[in-house]
C-alpha cells in the first residue's frame, strides 16, 4: 500500500452545504477522524500527498468555506472540487487566496523576516508596467530596503517602463527561486510576489544619490550614473510570499500587507 497519506477534499453534496454566500472567507478548522470516501484519486501535490476529489456543488468567486467543510490538503484550490465561477479578480475564492487560507498564515512580522532573508541583495524581478491596457514586462535587479520596506531599481533614461510608472505608478513583481525542468535539484519552490506603485526619481532629486548607494552599482560609477540612469522606487502594498519549505500545517502562500501586524484574516 503507498504509504503517502491519502487526504479529502471537496464534500458530497448530498451531505451538507460546503459553502455560503458572502464576502469574506474562512478557515477550515482542523480535520477530525473521517471516514473514507469515494472519489477520484489525482495524485500527490507539492508533498507527495494524495488527493481525492470528491465532487461539490457549484460556487462563485463570492462564496466562503462554511466549518463543515472536508480537510483538504496544502496547495488544492476551490476549482479542483467545485465548478468556481471566477467573475472578478483576486476575489476571496481565487486560488492564490484560497491556497493562502488553506492552512495557518505565519504573523505579519515573521512574513517580512522570510521575504527579507529571501531577498539579502540584487535579485533579479520581473517587473510588469502597464499603459491603455497593454502590459509591459522587464528583467530589472531590485534591492530591498528592509527598514523602509520599499525596494529600488536603477533604469537607463528614457526606457518604455519609466515612461508608463509616469503615466500609471501602479506595478507588479515576482522574483523566484526553485526547481526547474532544465535545471533540476531539489523539488523545493520560493518566489516573492509584489503588488504596489513605483514612482521614478530622477538624478536631480536628493533622494537619488542616497538611493543609488544602496543599490550598490557594478556597472557605472556613481558619477557616470547621474546622467545615465534614472532610479525606480517601488513601495508594495502586499506581498504572496510562496515557500514549500516552511513546513507541515503552513500555507504555502504566507500574505504581507503593507501596514498590518500579527496575524490577518483576509
Amino acid at each position: 500500500m503507498n504509504k503517502r497519506k491519502t487526504l479529502l477534499i471537496g464534500i458530497a453534496a448530498a451531505l451538507t452545504v460546503p459553502f455560503t454566500v458572502g464576502t469574506a472567507l474562512q478557515a477550515a478548522e482542523p480535520a477530525k477522524t473521517q471516514k473514507a470516501a469515494e472519489g477520484i484519486n489525482v495524485g500527490g501535490g507539492e508533498r507527495g500527498i494524495n488527493a481525492v476529489i470528491i465532487p461539490g456543488p457549484p460556487i462563485t468567486a463570492n462564496d466562503f468555506m462554511s466549518k463543515k467543510h472536508r480537510a483538504f490538503p496544502k496547495g488544492m484550490t476551490c476549482a479542483e472540487c467545485h465548478d468556481v465561477a471566477f467573475t472578478t479578480v483576486d476575489t476571496v475564492a481565487s486560488a492564490t487566496r484560497q491556497m493562502a487560507r488553506s492552512s495557518i498564515q505565519l504573523p505579519q512580522e515573521k512574513i517580512w523576516e522570510k521575504i527579507v532573508e529571501f531577498l539579502p541583495g540584487r535579485e533579479r524581478f520581473a517587473l510588469t508596467t502597464a499603459l491603455n491596457n497593454k502590459p509591459l514586462a522587464t528583467t530589472v535587479d531590485m534591492v530591498l530596503d528592509k527598514d523602509e520596506k520599499v525596494l529600488y531599481v536603477v533604469s537607463e533614461v528614457g526606457t518604455e517602463k519609466l515612461l508608463q510608472i509616469r503615466l500609471n505608478p501602479n506595478i507588479s513583481a515576482v522574483h523566484f527561486a526553485g526547481w526547474t525542468l532544465a535545471e533540476g535539484g531539489p523539488k523545493l519552490w520560493r518566489s516573492a510576489q509584489i503588488n504596489g506603485t513605483a514612482e521614478v526619481i530622477p538624478s536631480s532629486d536628493p533622494r537619488f544619490s542616497v538611493a543609488v548607494d544602496k543599490y550598490n552599482l557594478v556597472r557605472v560609477t556613481k558619477e557616470r550614473s547621474v546622467r545615465r540612469f534614472d532610479l525606480i522606487r517601488i513601495q508594495p502594498e502586499q506581498i504572496y510570499y510562496f515557500d514549500t519549505t516552511l513546513g507541515e500545517g503552513y500555507a504555502v502562500y504566507q500574505l504581507w500587507k503593507r501596514g498590518r501586524t500579527g496575524v490577518i484574516a483576509d
